[in-house]
């Protein structure tokens, strides 16, 4: 036992310093990996936090997209196309006032499918049908297209929004129908 007494006191007291710690070099290095490590951890916690906002926001801004597009809808409802106001903005209440809206209703055209066929001279004629088609044909395409093109609507709402220095959008649409609307067969 008193061996083992005067090895713990000669371990205590080695002469030879490299085996009693770390040098400087290992731990400014060890130092640096921490630092590096932590970071890059700080990093991807921050990009996480961004990531988590931007999706709050973006729900946020999706409801009140749809709630003004279903205002939008009772608006509409039971009225002739003529009747609405093709544009309309304004501001969300509060808790939302730094939100904007605007509503678009734009008109459809369509064109006529059946139309402008290739006369034998090989120019354009606008009541030529092409080759193959029956009788009528052209006339049928140009009331059908004339019909879509008054009764249907494409309606667009965009809710806006300042982030930083730049106004931010994001749109929906969608199409309505007048199913009051009458397909007239004289044209």
């Amino acid at each position: 036992m008193v061996d083992t007494l005067k090895e713990l006191k000669s371990l205590g007291t080695n002469s030879n310093s490299s085996t009693l710690g770390f040098t400087l070099i290992e731990v400014v290095f060890a130092l640096a990996i921490m630092t590096l490590a932590f970071s890059s951890i700080l990093s991807v916690e921050s990009g996480s936090i961004n990531a988590t906002t931007r999706a709050k926001q973006m729900n946020v801004v999706g409801m009140l997209a749809k709630n003004q597009m279903v205002e939008t809808e009772y608006k509409i409802q039971g009225k002739k196309f003529d009747e609405i106001q093709k544009e309309e903005s304004g501001t969300f209440e509060s808790p939302f006032q730094d939100y904007r809206w605007k509503t678009n209703i734009k008109d459809l055209t369509f064109p006529n499918i059946m139309g402008g066929g290739a006369s034998a001279g090989g120019k354009s004629t606008d009541n030529a049908s092409p080759a193959g088609a029956a009788p009528g044909a052209d006339q049928i395409t140009q009331l059908i297209s004339g019909f879509f093109s008054k009764a249907l609507r494409e309606v667009t709402v965009s809710v806006l929004w300042k982030q930083g220095a730049k106004e931010q959008s994001f749109s929906i649409s969608t199409f309505w129908v007048d199913l009051n609307y009458e397909l007239n067969l004289t044209p």
